[in-house]
């Protein structure tokens, strides 16, 4: 049987160095898949039970998720699965687009032809997950691709302002691409604009392709 690409992953935990880690990536794929839906609690003690750890680590892994704006403690500690508000998303891009604005000017001058060609591999990546309709193993590249950017800024202020919004954003994109985009690899492919300014070092062609790349679903989601 082929393994989904959320199976592999899942797989993967185990070799990550804290059970923490293991339950946070456990649980953050299953949000980001909608294998846990929206509004659904999440009991510490029966996920603790199911991974066969503490509740200390579940606890621990859950109030990650928290700042990452995947789940939310109610009332009585009670915590749930966070809702998808399609106007905070815009937010959200509107403030992700900012920032890797500013990312990609830092990067665009000290960009190596190594770091080019690691951009050039995760686009590769994206389009073979295109090709097999994973959205989920595709939006997994997108996202490393752009941290990336980020984290060649140099910058740990943008870097430190950009990380807690990437889950949210992944998420979104998993679930709102479908319906918008019939071809995946196109997705993916729309990335390489951003590369060519980058790889030219031009800072002001780099901003600008990273900031319309980044809105390019919204005229989809919001049309005139």
């Amino acid at each position: 049987m082929v393994e989904t690409s959320r199976q592999r992953l899942r797989l993967q935990t185990t070799r990550l160095g804290s059970l923490s880690d293991q339950v946070y990536e456990h649980l953050r794929v299953a949000i980001v898949c909608a294998d846990l839906q929206p509004g659904e609690r999440l009991v510490e003690l029966d996920i603790a039970a199911k991974m066969g750890t503490s509740q200390g680590t579940v606890r621990e892994a859950l109030q990650r998720l928290e700042r990452d704006g995947l789940v939310e403690r109610r009332k009585r500690s009670a915590t749930h699965v966070t809702f998808l508000s399609t106007d905070e998303m815009y937010e959200l891009f509107s403030i992700r687009c900012t920032i890797e604005g500013f990312a990609c000017r830092r990067t665009a001058t000290n960009i190596t032809m190594a770091q080019c060609a690691e951009l050039d591999d995760l686009m590769q990546k994206m389009s073979l997950a295109g090709n097999q309709d994973d959205i989920f193993l595709l939006a997994e590249h997108d996202m490393q691709f752009h941290r990336r950017l980020v984290e060649w800024s140099g910058s740990t202020g943008l870097l430190r302002l950009w990380a807690p919004l990437s889950n949210q954003i992944e998420r979104f994109v998993v679930e709102s691409h479908p319906m918008h985009y019939l071809d995946f690899v196109e997705v993916a492919m729309r990335h390489q604009p951003i590369v060519d300014a980058l790889r030219n070092h031009n800072a002001e062609a780099a901003a600008s392709a990273i900031q319309e790349h980044i809105m390019l679903i919204w005229p989809h989601i919001y049309p005139e």
